[in-house]
């Protein structure tokens, strides 16, 4: 597959590339890394199973990809709250006209991009899609046992939850409430059009 290196590795100093993904011998499926997508509740239970890291870029892999998507409004709020956690958690967004500038912008790292990028070149009519919601857990566990991988991962709780941290809880707020402002919306959802267009396009495993 080619694709252009500088997008390829366009978050590589955030700790990110394109085309992150888990898999192991014996099993017919991966598991694409998509960041605040659960990805940090996810990838902990498939190590329990000896899933060991892959780039599809770089490594033939010929199996059925698990994608889990998010809505993008809520994924970016998570998203731009733990960035500014975790590179600018002293930020004061009343000054400069920063609200405006991050709104016009949108993107600042991989918990900002959109969700396409991290699964561009897969052939999505061979995808499992999963949605990430308060369902998730039982569906990504009814899946796993679909293949024979028994498990109790539904009764597990989600890591890097807002709460457990004053500034993400604190980011998290704030743009959930700024984003009631019907321009600063709109700029949202135009910049992630594209994930709106594959999530209207997909089927969901299990419910949603």
């Amino acid at each position: 597959m080619i694709i252009d290196a500088g997008f390829f590795r366009q978050w590589s100093d955030k700790g990110h590339v394109y085309g992150q993904c888990m898999t192991k011998s014996d099993t017919d499926l991966a598991y694409v890394n998509i960041p605040k997508n659960a990805s940090s509740w996810t990838k902990p239970n498939l190590l329990d199973w000896g899933w060991e890291y892959y780039n599809y870029h770089e490594d033939q892999i010929d199996k059925t990809f698990i994608v889990v998507l998010r809505d993008p409004v809520e994924r970016w709020i998570s998203g731009i709250a733990e960035y500014l956690t975790l590179y600018h958690p002293n930020f004061k967004l009343h000054e400069f006209e920063a609200l405006d500038l991050i709104f016009e912008r949108v993107s600042f790292d991989d918990h900002t991009d959109r969700q396409v990028n991290f699964i561009h070149g897969l052939d999505t009519d061979s995808c499992i899609f999963l949605w990430c919601d308060q369902r998730y857990r039982h569906n990504f566990s009814a899946l796993l046992e679909e293949h024979r991988m028994m498990n109790q991962y539904y009764k597990y709780d989600y890591q890097h939850i807002s709460e457990n941290n004053e500034h993400r809880k604190k980011f998290k707020g704030i743009f959930t409430r700024e984003i009631l402002n019907p321009r600063y919306m709109q700029l949202v959802q135009q910049y992630f059009k594209p994930d709106y267009q594959l999530i209207n396009s997909v089927n969901f495993y299990g419910s949603r």
